[in-house]
């Protein structure tokens, strides 16, 4: 998507529909949980939410909303996916309208 048109069209149209330009909450940052998060689990089981709040000390509660704070952040915010649709509606062709009429003529 070219740069210009989020500029100048995209983006100002979504702000005067009031389409808000904040992203998802950024989860903060903690060493232990990235790498179960990028090399284990995005979302882990009970067992494994046990170990982790003994092994950091924190409530279950608090890691659980970690994990949803961290899969949230790497969604595209409202206007990112605003600016991609309205950019591919304008760009794209329609699709072919279907045939009311059947194309082959019998005798």
């Amino acid at each position: 998507m070219p740069p210009t048109y989020v500029l100048f069209i995209a983006k100002p149209c979504a702000l005067s529909l009031r389409i808000q330009a904040n992203g998802p909450r950024r989860a903060q940052p903690n060493a232990i949980l990235e790498k179960v998060f990028t090399s284990i689990t995005k979302s882990p089981d009970e067992k494994r939410l046990e170990g982790l709040s003994k092994q950091l000390d924190w409530d279950v509660r608090k890691i659980q909303r970690w994990f949803r704070h961290r899969r949230n952040q790497d969604k595209p915010s409202t206007l990112t996916k605003f600016c991609e649709s309205m950019y591919a509606f304008f760009s794209f062709p329609p699709p072919p309208s279907p045939v009311t009429e059947s194309p082959i003529v019998s005798h």
